[in-house]
């Protein structure tokens, strides 16, 4: 049923990605309440119209380490975020919008520890499925430079490490600038070929 699910949801937002226009790309930096670290990352704006945009974006966090008694372990965290952004105020500059979509996390802990007075070494990769839902402000400043932040929370599941349980559920800010590639075009408007 997950995969009829995800397999649906992403066929969706493809479709609707082909037929909206690809305007910005951008650069953008991260803190999350779970991973503890900063991350950066790039992200795109697709145009369907005046209200809905799409927000494909990729971060990669720093890897956090956690001293214990026995060693180390360490957590390094990637994401992919196939964000819908519905515009819900346009003031002059300003505009403010919700969000909400998928979001893909790969979490990989490494365990450096000595157990019953062996060295031991354990390393594992989870790959987990989480939807995003927030707010976030975009200030279109001129033609090509456009700065914006968001407020996310991500409701995932649990990833449990043989040495460690590490949520995926957490709550992000993400700051950053886009820059414009494209025009917006006036789909009302047909093209002759």
């Amino acid at each position: 049923m997950k995969k009829i699910l995800i397999t649906t949801l992403l066929i969706l937002f493809l479709s609707v990605v082909s037929y909206s226009q690809f305007t910005h790309v951008g650069l953008s930096a991260a803190y999350s309440t779970q991973v503890k670290e900063p991350g950066f990352g790039i992200c795109g704006v697709f145009r369907v119209n005046d209200e809905i945009k799409f927000t494909p974006n990729v971060l990669y966090y720093l890897p956090h380490k956690i001293n214990t008694e026995f060693g180390t372990q360490k957590f390094e965290w990637w994401t992919i975020n196939l964000d819908g952004n519905y515009v819900i105020v346009r003031q002059g500059i300003f505009e403010g919008y919700g969000l909400m979509g998928l979001n893909f996390t790969n979490i990989t802990g490494e365990r450096d520890e000595i157990e019953l007075g062996q060295p031991y070494k354990d390393r594992r990769s989870m790959f987990k499925l989480g939807l995003n839902v927030g707010a976030g402000i975009r200030l279109n400043l001129g033609s090509k430079i456009v700065p914006f932040g968001e407020l996310r929370y991500t409701l995932g599941s649990k990833a449990d490490f043989t040495f460690n349980e590490v949520s995926t559920s957490q709550f992000s800010i993400f700051a950053g600038f886009l820059i414009r590639i494209a025009e917006d075009k006036d789909r009302s408007v047909n093209e002759d070929y």
